[in-house]
């Protein structure tokens, strides 16, 4: 998302999507919205809205319509085509005046993903992030809607992946650089079982968000995706499955030491910052 320092503070979004997955009796928002924007795009599942004049041939636009058929070719899955209702706005006044009135709770982030009586939001600013911000928040959405509840760090992971654009093999600019030098100077290490017990946004570090993007890069470029696409295959059909940290262990022996020879491999010590 082009903000590796506000991370934690981004994804405490999360916290609105997470009551309406985790808790059947949980409150809802019960802010509903009934003043809509003045143009929008209806492309299924798409309902996308703006309080500007938003040109449909955007690029930006055409990078998310892209995501449902990347998620799609590369999980494996049917993605469901329940309504996505996006907002997005034109600037970041207007937006913290939106969410100070509906969501107060969750004011001040840059990017909302939100669940509310089984209907799916996904809130915005336009700026120069405005791609990445959507492509994440918009996984969280088809994941939701198609698979249902993930494990944190795997919903995270993915998210994280997936916003990337038009760069070759979704390297992360960010996240990949600060891993390895994390590594580099034995600050960090990769640990997927401590990884795997963090259940709620909050308890999410950034080292966490970054570590929880590179097991996601690992499995899906190194021809192991079949891991993550038969877990969701398997929650999507709502079959018994085995964690994935174990299915990854069974699959893949020493797994810790392959992920840090991929950061190796992927960004050398001596290699400049990407750009």
């Amino acid at each position: 998302m082009g903000r590796f320092q506000q991370l934690v503070e981004l994804r405490l979004a999360l916290l609105v999507g997470s009551c309406a997955w985790l808790a059947v009796g949980c409150t809802m928002w019960s802010n509903q919205i009934h003043d809509p924007p003045p143009t929008f795009v209806d492309d299924v599942p798409l309902k996308i809205e703006a309080d500007f004049d938003l040109q449909d041939d955007s690029q930006v636009l055409q990078e998310v319509r892209n995501l449902k058929m990347e998620l799609r070719d590369d999980l494996g899955i049917p993605f469901s085509n329940d309504k996505i209702h996006v907002r997005i706005f034109r600037d970041g006044t207007t937006f913290a005046e939106f969410t100070q009135q509906h969501f107060p709770q969750l004011n001040g982030r840059r990017a909302l993903f939100v669940v509310e009586r089984g209907e799916y939001y996904v809130y915005a600013i336009w700026s120069e992030s405005v791609l990445s911000d959507l492509r994440h928040e918009l996984t969280h959405a088809y994941l939701n809607s198609s698979v249902g509840t993930l494990p944190l760090w795997l919903d995270e992971g993915l998210a994280e992946y997936y916003e990337v654009a038009g760069v070759p093999g979704r390297l992360n600019r960010e996240h990949l650089p600060w891993l390895a030098d994390g590594m580099r100077r034995g600050n960090w290490q990769p640990d997927l079982e401590r990884l795997a017990t963090l259940a709620k946004p909050e308890q999410m570090a950034a080292n966490d968000y970054a570590e929880a993007w590179l097991w996601v890069h690992y499995l899906m470029q190194n021809q192991r995706s079949d891991i993550i696409r038969s877990y969701l295959v398997a929650r999507r059909d709502k079959q018994i499955v085995d964690p994935i940290p174990l299915a990854i262990r069974n699959t893949i022996p020493q797994a810790e030491l392959k992920l840090a020879s991929h950061i190796s491999t992927t960004y050398p010590v001596d290699k400049p910052r990407l750009p």
